[in-house]
């Protein structure tokens, strides 16, 4: 069963993707690029997101690079216990070309997250990679039962790879190892 996508959603291909501005790295995605689900092979769908300094991301930005996205939710033990760990993932592995994006879709209550929240995650677990406030509902598409964390691990070319990695460091690492 496909998960329901945004007419927004459904519209964003590469031929029609445009750059956010922001302060992370920026590739843009091939034209034919377009998305597809969430399942192991699927080219994921793009999104826009606020991060923790209020500028719009798009996954699709990385393109051409390994992306660990990293759906948790603040009330989520595991969640916090593998946030403790996503700094030095990404600066380990950074200038191999992976990025680590943490997509946030609730708060400590189970609500909608905001600027505080965020800066909130960022402060607590010392995160300078991109942490996201998913206020569109982008995290219940790819998990519907809400069993978090999720962890995908994303290819050069966009396509998942790892559609639920083990929520501990050693399998991240494991994962991104292989793919880099």
């Amino acid at each position: 069963c496909m998960p329901h996508l945004t007419s927004e959603q459904e519209a964003i291909t590469g031929l029609n993707w445009e750059a956010p501005e922001n302060s992370w790295s920026v590739n843009e995605p091939p034209s034919n690029l377009e998305g597809e689900g969430f399942s192991l092979g699927d080219v994921p769908h793009d999104f826009r997101m606020v991060d923790q300094h209020g500028q719009d991301v798009s996954l699709w930005q990385f393109y051409v690079s390994v992306i660990l996205l990293d759906i948790s939710t603040m009330w989520c033990g595991p969640c916090q216990q593998i946030a403790r760990d996503v700094n030095e993932t990404w600066e380990d592995y950074r200038d191999e070309g992976f990025i680590y994006i943490t997509v946030l879709p609730e708060d400590l209550e189970g609500e909608t997250v905001d600027a505080g929240d965020l800066d909130e995650w960022v402060e607590n677990f010392s995160i300078e990679a991109p942490v996201l406030a998913d206020n569109q509902g982008y995290g219940y598409q790819v998990e519907p039962n809400k069993v978090w964390p999720v962890l995908m691990l994303i290819d050069r070319k966009m396509e998942i790879v790892a559609e639920r990695l083990t929520a501990t460091d050693e399998a991240i690492r494991e994962a991104i190892e292989g793919e880099l």
